[in-house]
């Protein structure tokens, strides 16, 4: 059996990987015009509502990520009743918070060119409660081919219209408005084949819907906090510092978040956390400890790479003579990567877990401690090297280890039994010599060879430390068959899950 659910997450995770490429592509490509043809200010703007959008998104999903997927993956024939009650719910939301964040630009006193780019991000909200909704019913199925499916034409439609307008002049304002119409291709690709998990559209069942509210409070909660605790920051940055300022964060934080591989890999392994939690097998115990080696292993060549090469990626993407305060931002960030993505992971399996209540209470102490980070450090490094961002990005590293830290506390008794230490301690004697690599390769070389070189370098130090026991190489080796023939292979239903045994 866990041989089927591991080529089940293979095939899933490498459609999302696909997803990832394709789209990562695009963000780069767009990280490569976009704020050269803006400018720090009106990129800065773009950012501000890029992230008050954002979390209102968390109020209009309602848990949606967590708490539709948990319960369309326990009740798979429950789908359509399911979407029906949580679309109404999520409807009713949107609106709601479209009207927040319209009397939030003018109660903040933002500049009126501000005020204007927030009140047409405000209309992304009810396409996202499309979005959001169907989401997370396929992915409750396991059927993420349809999801990246929509992503894909949403990130590219985004990059052709948006430098054609950039070409034009385009201004933050119109920017936006691209952001609009780019969720709107995904919303309808994703409409397009739900009748495979959605056959009919039953009524609304209210009393369904207000059970949703009861339920989805700490999912809800959870998401607000963790949202207010990763953003927070820009926000304040906004008030404490020069507009070009949030220019420069927003365009590290742009980078960094294109590297957050293992969310793709934690949107895979979700509904297999949810359904066999408690089933008295080992696969909620095994796909925990295996996630968890293979983020750490995948987390430290970026950070390297990332860390070594950055003033090389911020000159390719931005341009150093507007950006050039980016680059320290950049490495802070890619500093605490093995942090953010081991979190992402322990936060994946607490909640599939039933521990979201937790998960929520550890978010919503995270709050005032980086609040209170920020609201020392931006002041000091603004007043003392003229960037208060340094200090918002110090304040999220510290954050989220102290995040990973409660996490942990607060695993279930022997989740951690068995974890393989020294898989991740090969991977960390690897990194290092992907480092003594970068260090000792002739500086003639283009950086983007050199950063090639050097992963090989990791590659082969890793796999020849033997990392994995005897065996298992032969398991790893079917996963990624696996992977690779689901690039080719059409989007299916899934097999018939395995019987527990």
């Amino acid at each position: 059996m866990l041989r089927d659910i591991a080529n089940g997450v293979a095939r899933n995770t490498t459609i999302l990987m696909v997803q990832q490429a394709i789209t990562m592509s695009s963000s780069l490509l767009l990280l490569m015009f976009m704020p050269r043809a803006l400018g720090p200010v009106e990129y800065g703007r773009f950012y501000l509502a890029y992230s008050i959008a954002g979390m209102f998104q968390i109020l209009v999903s309602f848990g949606a990520n967590y708490q539709i997927t948990k319960n369309v993956a326990r009740e798979r024939e429950q789908t359509s009743q399911i979407f029906v009650d949580a679309m109404a719910l999520r409807s009713v939301l949107a609106v709601l918070s479209m009207a927040a964040i319209v009397f939030l630009g003018r109660l903040l006193n933002y500049p009126h060119e501000q005020v204007v780019v927030l009140d047409i991000f405000s209309l992304t909200l009810i396409v996202w409660a499309g979005i959001n909704t169907l989401y997370a019913c396929y992915q409750g199925h396991e059927l993420l081919g349809y999801t990246s499916l929509g992503a894909i034409g949403e990130r590219v439609f985004m990059s052709v219209v948006t430098l054609a307008v950039l070409a034009f002049g385009a201004q933050a304002k119109e920017i936006s408005a691209v952001v609009i119409g780019s969720g709107l291709v995904n919303l309808v690709l994703l409409a397009f084949r739900a009748r495979v998990i959605i056959p009919s559209l039953p009524r609304i069942r209210w009393d369904n819907v207000l059970r949703q509210v009861r339920q989805g409070v700490p999912y809800f909660l959870l998401s607000v906090f963790g949202v207010i605790y990763y953003r927070i920051d820009g926000v304040m940055l906004s008030k404490m510092s020069p507009e070009a300022v949030l220019g420069w964060y927003g365009g590290a934080h742009r980078l960094f978040e294109s590297l957050n591989i293992p969310y793709q890999l934690s949107i895979a392994v979700y509904p297999v956390l949810a359904r066999y939690w408690k089933d008295g097998t080992n696969v909620h115990l095994q796909t925990l400890q295996r996630s968890l080696e293979l983020v750490v292993v995948i987390a430290l060549p970026l950070t390297v790479g990332s860390m070594c090469f950055a003033d090389r990626i911020i000159g390719m993407f931005y341009g150093l003579n507007a950006f050039g305060e980016t680059v320290i931002l950049f490495q802070i960030l890619c500093a605490g990567l093995v942090f953010l993505f081991v979190d992402m992971i322990l936060a994946t399996t607490l909640i599939a877990s039933d521990k979201q209540r937790q998960s929520m209470i550890i978010s919503l102490a995270a709050i005032p401690l980086n609040i209170g980070i920020n609201w020392f450090l931006i002041p000091y490094f603004q007043r003392t090297a003229g960037d208060g961002a340094i200090g918002a990005t110090t304040a999220t590293g510290i954050t989220e280890i102290f995040v990973m830290a409660a996490l942990l506390s607060i695993l279930p008794a022997g989740l951690l039994k068995g974890l393989r230490w020294m898989v991740m301690l090969k991977g960390a004697a690897a990194a290092a010599a992907m480092a003594g690599a970068i260090a000792v390769l002739p500086q003639g070389i283009p950086w983007m060879l050199r950063l090639a070189m050097s992963t090989v370098v990791f590659a082969a130090a890793f796999w020849l430390s033997r990392p994995l026991p005897a065996g298992e190489d032969r398991f790893l080796r079917e996963f990624f068959r696996t992977s690779l023939r689901s690039i080719g292979g059409r989007f299916r239903r899934p097999a018939p899950d395995p019987p527990v045994s």
